[in-house]
């Protein structure tokens, strides 16, 4: 009984495998191929600032994708999520933050710096849509993702500013000097010296 099961076992992963790699050949290559074709039409676009094309949100020609129609026809390709990213972006600055947020929830950053940028733009759009504590929560996870000189003060500079105007001055304290401590070359440390001292001021 048990040899047949260990048989039977070894048959069943003998046949995974051979489908699994037929998938890819026959569909999954022929599918990445067509998705980075309409990809680069999409990039050409954002390039030029034509955001509403780039993303081609109405399906305005049907021969071309557009960033919203490769995520949702080919979201299982590389090309595919990276487009999730793109369309984040493009709904971000057409103002439709809630399908911002749901494009950039949707794509799967395995680079750590996009991950961060993904995180980060998540906290703009609430930020417009005035959730604050959801923003807060994903420019801490920005600054987290990965510690680095550029997106990390950048995020916590966004925590802090939050936490300022929302008047939680200790939490805004706290994240002004982890950057004044850590990162003495951010963009804006002066600015990051006169929150400080305005705050110590204040309490």
């Amino acid at each position: 009984m048990k040899k047949k099961f260990i048989f039977f076992s070894i048959i069943l992963i003998i046949i995974l495998y051979f489908i699994y790699f037929s998938f890819k050949k026959l569909f999954l290559y022929p599918s990445e191929e067509k998705a980075m074709k309409e990809l680069s039409y999409a990039q050409q676009y954002l390039s030029q600032g034509e955001i509403d094309k780039a993303l081609n949100k109405k399906n305005i020609k049907v021969n071309y994708l557009g960033f919203s129609g490769i995520a949702s026809k080919y979201s299982f390709t590389k090309a595919g999520n990276i487009s999730k990213f793109y369309a984040g972006i493009c709904y971000y600055k057409l103002g439709d933050y809630k399908e911002s947020i749901k494009m950039m929830e949707s794509f799967s950053a395995k680079d750590e710096i996009l991950s961060s940028i993904k995180y980060g733009i998540i906290g703009d759009a609430f930020i417009q849509i005035k959730n604050k504590k959801e923003a807060l929560k994903n420019y801490v996870i920005a600054a987290n993702v990965r510690k680095n000189e550029i997106t990390t003060p950048l995020y916590y500079y966004k925590a802090a500013l939050l936490n300022f105007y929302m008047k939680k001055y200790e939490n805004s304290k706290f994240f002004f000097q982890k950057i004044e401590k850590k990162y003495p070359s951010f963009l804006y440390k002066k600015n990051v010296e006169k929150y400080i001292m305005f705050i110590e001021n204040k309490l």
